[in-house]
């Protein structure tokens, strides 16, 4: 059963390894995409700046991934076993779905495809174990309150952004309009 285990642990190593280029190259494109189309300017200099956006992601979205981890499940309800599960599916799913949305060139988010996912994951990890043991229920197992207030504060971000973007296009089309 432990070589079982390491089996796991090896394979979502290399899911890991996979998913980073996948993810990588997504927020690359996100990057990049407006600033080739509109040829605001050199393909070098568009690339130098992808770059140092993506490695400036990197470096300070340490935060973001803990609000999810330990944010969507409740981890003393869960075996090793689930918990291998849940990284699994979550692992997989990222991969299909990052290459589905890179291949058709449509914009995503990786951080908001990793809780959706974690939270998908961990109900239905959730429906077995409940299955199980009638003793349990989705409020043992999942923590609502911390989920909704994730996904409450990407709904809210996509809306903040969406305003003051509206508000500066506007404010930038006034001045530079005669």
């Amino acid at each position: 059963m432990d070589l079982f285990f390491v089996g796991i642990i090896i394979f979502l190593f290399v899911l890991a390894v996979f998913d980073l280029s996948v993810g990588v190259s997504n927020d690359a494109v996100n990057f990049l995409n407006s600033a080739i189309g509109a040829k605001a300017a050199s393909y070098k200099r568009i690339i130098l700046v992808a770059g140092a956006g993506v490695f400036i992601g990197a470096v300070m979205s340490n935060g973001m991934m803990d609000i999810a981890r330990n944010g969507i499940f409740r981890p003393e309800y869960f075996s090793f076993f689930d918990i291998l599960c849940i990284c699994m599916a979550v692992m997989v799913t990222d991969i299909i779905l990052l290459d589905i949305f890179n291949s058709l060139g449509m914009p995503t988010s990786t951080t908001v495809s990793m809780v959706f996912e974690l939270l998908g994951a961990t109900f239905a990890v959730a429906l077995f174990k409940i299955a199980g043991n009638p003793e349990l229920s989705l409020g043992h197992l999942l923590n609502t309150e911390k989920a909704f207030e994730v996904i409450l504060g990407i709904f809210l971000s996509v809306a903040i952004a969406f305003f003051f973007g509206t508000l500066v296009q506007y404010l930038s089309r006034l001045w530079f309009s005669f």
